[in-house]
C-alpha cells in the first residue's frame, strides 16, 4: 500500500517526536560524577556570546559535591571549538566562573576557566585525549590538562558523556609564567610571559611569517591577546628569530632559543599517537619573561654570595591539546612525512642530532618505565566510563555522534592502532638511548662574559635591590628605572 504525502509526513513527524522523546527520556547513571548547568531564562547556548548561567555538581566517589540544587553557583556558558562545534549535535561548552570566583572542581586546581568536551567525534571510545594526556605526563611535559569524565544535564536534558577539562592558560597551577597585560608597551614587561598557539583557523589577531621551506605559518597569540604594537613586534621578532635556528641559520643556536628535551617530549607524544594534525592546530608554545635569575652551588650560604645573570627563557612547546585526528592516518611513516596538513617546523627539528638524541633518550625511558603505567590507566579508564558511555550512545542515537556503546570493542581497537604504531617506531629507532637525560641545569644556556659580572646587593628605604652591570633591578627581577 503506498503512502500518501499526507501519511508519509505523518509518519515521519511521528518518528521525529519518538526519537526526541526517547532521548529526553535518558537519565544519568549515576556512575560519575553529574554536572547539572541552567541557563538563565532557559535560554540556548551560544558559539560566541557568554551567557548566564548557574552550576552544581553532585559528587560520586572520591569527589566531593559542588553548591547545590537549591543554592548553585553563577557562571557564564558559551560554546568552543570550530569542526567540533559546527560538525556534531553533541556540542562542547566553556565555563567561566566570576572574577575572584574560580573553583575547584572534581580534585583538579582552582580556576575560573574550564571546558566541557563532548567527545563526539571520538570513534575510538574516548581514549584519543584521555591517552594523548596520559603519555604528557608519563613523559614528562611540566604541565598537563587534566580531565576528570562526567555526565552532564543542561537545562534539565540529559547531554550524555562529557569530560571537565582544564583550559590551557597562564596560571600557577597550570602555565606558571608571568602574565603580562593586554596592549603593554613597557620594554621590559613585552618579553613574557607569552603563550601562543600554531593554528590553521585565520582570526583578526593572528601572527604571520613564512617558514624557510615555503610553508605559510599562523599563530594566535592567547596571553598576551589584544598586542600593542611594541608587543606585535617583540613576537613577531622573535618567532623570526626561533624559525632562524631551527633552520641553522639564526644568529644563536637553537638550544639557546628553544627547550629542546620539552619540544622532544612533545614531539614523542605526537609521533606515539599519530597525531597527523600536530604541529599544525592546537599547537601551543610559551615563553616566560626575561629575568634576572638567580645561580648558587649548595656551599654558598650568604645571600650576599649568590651569582645573579640575565636570563633569557626558553621557549617551550606545549601543552599538548585535542588529539582528534590520532591514529586517523594509520601510515607507516613520521607525522611530518608527507602529512595530511601541512606541520610546521617538526621535520627540521628533527634534522638536528641534540633534538634527535632527546628523543630516543625519552623513547627508551618511556618503553622501560612508563608504557605498563598507562596501560594500566587505560584499563582503568573504560572500566570507569563504560555504564555511561552506553547510556550516551543512547541519548545520541540517530545522529552523528560517535557510538561508544561497547567500550571493551573500542579498547581493542584503540590498542590495536597504538601498538601497531609503537611497533613501527620501534622499528625505526630501536630500543633508543639509555643515556640518561641532562640535569636541568645543564639545558640552560650559557650567558654572556658580560652578564655573569659580579651582583651587588643593597638595603634601600627597607626594600632590597640588585646592582648589577650597571643598572638596578628588584628581586623578581625587573629593571628599575
Amino acid at each position: 500500500m503506498r503512502l500518501s504525502t499526507f501519511d508519509f509526513r505523518l509518519s515521519t513527524l511521528c518518528f521525529l517526536l519518538l526519537t526526541a522523546a526517547a532521548a529526553f527520556a535518558v537519565s544519568p547513571t549515576g556512575t560519575l560524577p553529574i554536572v547539572y548547568i541552567t541557563l538563565n531564562n532557559n535560554l540556548s547556548v551560544d558559539r560566541y556570546e557568554e551567557r548566564d548561567a548557574t552550576i552544581y555538581i553532585q559528587g560520586h566517589g572520591a569527589y566531593t559535591d559542588l553548591a547545590s540544587a537549591a543554592a548553585p553557583l553563577p557562571l557564564t556558558i558559551r560554546g568552543r571549538g570550530n569542526w567540533t562545534w559546527s560538525g556534531f549535535d553533541k556540542k562542547p561548552y566553556r565555563l567561566k566562573f566570576p572574577p575572584e570566583q574560580g573553583q575547584k572542581l572534581l580534585g583538579m586546581h582552582r580556576s575560573r576557566h574550564w571546558a566541557l568536551m563532548a567527545g563526539a567525534d571520538d570513534y575510538l571510545g574516548y581514549l584519543k585525549n584521555t591517552v594523548g594526556y596520559a603519555l604528557s605526563e608519563h613523559i614528562g611535559l611540566p604541565w598537563t590538562p587534566h580531565q576528570v569524565p562526567v555526565e552532564l544535564v543542561l537545562n534539565g536534558d540529559y547531554q550524555g558523556l562529557y569530560f571537565l577539562t582544564e583550559t590551557v592558560r597562564i596560571d600557577d597551577d597550570r602555565i606558571a609564567i608571568h602574565e603580562q597585560q593586554d596592549g603593554e608597551t613597557n620594554a621590559e614587561l613585552i618579553t613574557g610571559g607569552w603563550l601562543i598557539e600554531i593554528d590553521n583557523y585565520p582570526s583578526e589577531g593572528n601572527i604571520t611569517f613564512t617558514e624557510d621551506n615555503g610553508q605559510y605559518v599562523m599563530v594566535t597569540p592567547h596571553s598576551p591577546e589584544i598586542l600593542s604594537a611594541a608587543q606585535r613586534n617583540y613576537i613577531t621578532d622573535r618567532l623570526d628569530e626561533l624559525n632562524a635556528a631551527i633552520y641553522d641559520r639564526g644568529a644563536q643556536p637553537l638550544e639557546q632559543i628553544l627547550d629542546i628535551t620539552d619540544a622532544a617530549r612533545y614531539y614523542l607524544v605526537q609521533e606515539i599517537m599519530e597525531d597527523c594534525e600536530s604541529y599544525h592546530g592546537s599547537c601551543y608554545l610559551y615563553k616566560d619573561r626575561d629575568s634576572l635569575s638567580t645561580f648558587y652551588t649548595p656551599q654558598q650560604e650568604s645571600l650576599s654570595t649568590f651569582d645573579f645573570r640575565l636570563s633569557t627563557p626558553q621557549w617551550h612547546f606545549g601543552p599538548v591539546w585535542d588529539f582528534g585526528n590520532a591514529y586517523d592516518r594509520h601510515q607507516e611513516r613520521f607525522i611530518y612525512d608527507h602529512p595530511t596538513w601541512p606541520q610546521i617546523w617538526v621535520e627540521q627539528l628533527c634534522q638536528h642530532e641534540i633534538f634527535y638524541q632527546r628523543v630516543r633518550q625519552l623513547w627508551y625511558q618511556y618503553r622501560t618505565n612508563e608504557h605498563s603505567k598507562v596501560l594500566q590507566e587505560i584499563n582503568d579508564f573504560v572500566s570507569t566510563v563504560s555504564q555511561a558511555a552506553k547510556r550516551d550512545a543512547q541519548r545520541w542515537q540517530n545522529t552523528n555522534v560517535c557510538n561508544n556503546s561497547n567500550m571493551t570493542d573500542r579498547k581493542r581497537e584503540f590498542l590495536d592502532r597504538m601498538n601497531w604504531r609503537l611497533n613501527w617506531l620501534y622499528s625505526q629507532w630501536g630500543e633508543g638511548d639509555s643515556t640518561p637525560l641532562p640535569d636541568a641545569l645543564n639545558d640552560i644556556p650559557q650567558d654572556s662574559a658580560e652578564s655573569r659580572q659580579p651582583s651587588v646587593l643593597r638595603i634601600v628605604n627597607g626594600q632590597l635591590i640588585i646592582y648589577h652591570n650597571g643598572q638596578q633591578y628588584t628581586p623578581t627581577g625587573l629593571r628599575i628605572r
